[in-house]
């Protein structure tokens, strides 16, 4: 439903989350929050199912990293940048450090795809 409409997408997440069980156990609650943000078609709509496919599938085209995950995305978070994979939660001055990296990489070329970016004695 969320990615329905995004204008009401943290509107519908934030209440979807704040009620989790309720929101996977009952489809009549699914329905009610449907009404209530005026998403209905969400439910049925072929191009919301479709979105919803691909966000969920996203990673499939990467090398699996073990036999346990099916797609080489294997946590969260986890995010994509220049079809580079940076995973986990990591300070700002990291996530800075690390962008700067694939910016200045992408000005010299590149041909890496995923390494660890934490380094030991943390």
């Amino acid at each position: 439903m969320a990615a329905h409409d995004a204008n009401k997408f943290l509107q519908i997440h934030d209440e979807v989350f704040a009620n989790f069980r309720e929101a996977k156990a009952n489809p009549e609650w699914r329905s009610e929050l449907a009404t209530r943000y005026g998403v209905e078609d969400a439910l049925s709509d072929a191009a919301t199912k479709d979105l919803v496919h691909r966000i969920i599938n996203t990673g499939m085209e990467y090398e699996r990293t073990s036999e346990r995950y099916t797609h080489g995305i294997r946590s969260t978070p986890t995010m994509i940048i220049n079809n580079r994979m940076i995973i986990g939660t990591l300070p700002y001055e990291q996530l800075k450090a690390i962008f700067q990296a694939l910016v200045d990489e992408a000005k010299t070329g590149g041909e890496r795809f995923i390494e660890n970016w934490v380094r030991d004695g943390r």
